[in-house]
């Protein structure tokens, strides 16, 4: 199940996905304006050029460096300068290779070519992952007495969506105030790169507050609860860097 939006992030995040089919579909009609549609384009421009161009487009600025001897594609050395950018496209399922566990980096692009890189590239765009539910098998636990509100109402969980941004979500609870006791933690690659104070709904009229910290702590915390402090992380979202 996927994360149902708000209206503005929704807005935002259509924004930001157009930008990103403007910026692809710039790519391919400028490549496409030059050479016949069944051989080379772009006065030759190549499938590892063509893998710069989109790794840019999506914003994949340093992906992991290649390990020497475990290379994805025979001809794509751990050397080579396009090695990481090649292998990150694959394993975002935008490319396969050539076949035979090749990549042809030095060949050149046609447009059907093209036509494929750009479809895969804006599936993998709009595609974001499921809900992590706190709680469950593999997944980040309750801590200090933290748990679901229940009642029907949404459980604790998190998931990142295409652009880099985690979405929280759920209604959890501890007897008393809380104090700032961690919640649960969320896990590497799903953690703010600053200190994050936010507001969130708190327990009736009272005032409830999160601070997320870099290690991925989630501490919220009531002010003034009587008895119990439930807090709502619903519609609660940042970037992940």
């Amino acid at each position: 199940m996927k994360k149902k939006s708000t209206s503005h992030s929704a807005f935002l995040n259509l924004r930001v996905l157009f930008g990103l089919f403007v910026m692809l579909a710039g790519v391919f009609l400028a490549l496409v304006s030059f050479g016949p549609a069944t051989t080379g384009f772009a006065q030759g421009t190549t499938r590892a050029e063509m893998t710069l161009a989109l790794a840019k487009a999506l914003d994949i600025s340093q992906p992991p460096a290649c390990v020497p001897g475990q290379e994805m594609f025979n001809d794509v050395p751990a050397s080579s300068p396009f090695c990481p950018f090649i292998e990150e496209l694959a394993r975002r399922g935008i490319t396969g290779g050539c076949g035979g566990g090749n990549y042809c980096p030095s060949a050149s692009v046609t447009r059907a070519q093209m036509a494929t890189f750009l479809v895969k590239a804006m599936d993998a765009i709009t595609q974001s992952e499921a809900f992590h539910i706190v709680g469950t098998a593999g997944e980040p636990a309750f801590q200090n007495g933290w748990h679901n509100f229940g009642m029907g109402n949404s459980t604790g969980g998190f998931f990142k969506d295409a652009l880099g941004i985690v979405h929280l979500k759920g209604t959890i609870l501890v007897p008393g105030v809380g104090n700032g006791a961690t919640a649960f933690t969320l896990p590497a690659g799903y953690r703010p790169a600053e200190i994050l104070f936010m507001p969130c709904a708190g327990s009736g009229p009272i005032a409830a507050n999160l601070i997320l910290q870099t290690d991925g702590q989630l501490k919220p915390g009531c002010a003034g609860a009587p008895v119990n402090c439930f807090v709502g992380l619903d519609g609660l979202a940042f970037r992940a860097p």
